[in-house]
């Protein structure tokens, strides 16, 4: 089954705690894009834990994403840790340009992008997720790494939104 993905840059959720992370990553903009060290989970709500990725981008010598970091919710849903893994190292090349997708989109347009679609990249045409992705800039310009929240749900594969 050819792997589904749609993109929302208008950031409708249908989870709740999207949501709440979107909001959480909007309060610490003030004028500019957040760092990662602007982030801290003691500051987010615990619910939140589970869903979290962090995505490493690196541009030399082209642009590459590495998963810095996978919530236990994302982990346990495709039954697969992949934290400090490339993606280009893993992911079949079929599936490759897909999956990096929204990450190269949130790089490109320094903005946050909502996500949405099945699992069949691991098998599971029959589970669907939805998931923000959120730029993190140094400089609060150049995006560097990409702070996400995932929502896996069983479900209609033809259906916008998990529920």
């Amino acid at each position: 089954m050819p792997l589904q993905v749609e993109i929302d840059p208008g950031l409708r959720f249908g989870s709740p705690l999207l949501g709440e992370l979107l909001v959480y990553w909007q309060n610490l903009r003030h004028g500019r894009l957040p760092s990662r060290a602007d982030v801290d989970p003691l500051d987010m709500a615990p619910r939140l834990w589970p869903y979290l990725e962090l995505v490493d981008i690196l541009r030399q010598p082209d642009l590459r994403f590495r998963w810095r970091l996978i919530g236990t919710h994302v982990t346990e849903a495709v039954e697969r840790d992949s934290t400090g893994r490339f993606f280009d190292e893993m992911y079949a090349p079929e599936d490759l340009e897909t999956l990096a997708m929204p990450f190269r989109w949130v790089v490109e347009n320094r903005l946050p992008l909502r996500l949405f679609g099945t699992s069949a990249f691991v098998g599971k045409h029959w589970l669907r997720y939805e998931g923000v992705y959120l730029p993190l800039a140094d400089d609060g310009e150049s995006v560097v790494m990409v702070l996400g929240g995932v929502d896996y749900r069983r479900g209609n594969p033809e259906a916008k939104t998990p529920g």
